[in-house]
């Protein structure tokens, strides 16, 4: 098995994007403002509790996103599976240099 190496600030950075994007075009849902949550946590944690915050919001944001009842534009959708690309690396065991 070859490990895949992501850094941090790679997965920082897409969530950067995504927050910037959902502020922009959907300020006041409960998305928005979990993914500036989860970005201000995922900024300040390092190796198991940034990959165990990583972790929750994969779990949980679906469900946010769902009972928000919007659609996203076509560059949001981009963005959230960007995001979301980062779990197919394996939650808590992904080769990731943090």
């Amino acid at each position: 098995m070859v490990a895949i190496m992501v850094s941090k600030d790679e997965v920082v950075q897409a969530m950067e994007r995504l927050n910037t994007a959902l502020a922009e075009s959907h300020p006041n849902s409960d998305t928005a403002r979990y993914v500036r949550q989860t970005l201000k946590n995922l900024t300040n944690s390092d190796g198991v509790a940034f990959t165990g915050t990583l972790q929750t919001f994969f779990n949980m944001a679906p469900s946010i996103k769902v009972s928000d009842n919007f659609a996203f534009s076509e560059t949001e959708k981009a963005l959230w599976d960007k995001v979301f690309s980062f779990k197919q690396l394996g939650s808590n065991l992904w080769g990731a240099s943090l």
